[in-house]
């Protein structure tokens, strides 16, 4: 059976569970998306599929402004 794994939560997991231990765990500028990049190739590794859940997904993308809808 397929296993599916959010990259992003595991992000912010790996990086909540690094400021546990009082270290700053923050993305480094200029390398957007290198966390979850990081975080996709470990899942597949590890033989778990990295996929966005819908609905946070979905929640993530109707947070954002919609340019052509708001030109209206």
């Amino acid at each position: 059976m397929t296993q599916y794994y959010d990259p992003q939560r595991l992000v912010r997991e790996v990086q909540s569970l690094l400021r546990t231990y009082g270290l700053t765990a923050e993305p480094v500028t200029g390398e957007p998306g290198l966390a979850e990049a990081g975080a996709g190739m470990l899942l597949r590794g590890l033989g778990i599929t990295p996929a966005l859940d819908g609905v946070d997904a979905l929640a993530r993308a109707m947070d954002k402004p919609w340019a052509e809808a708001d030109a209206r």
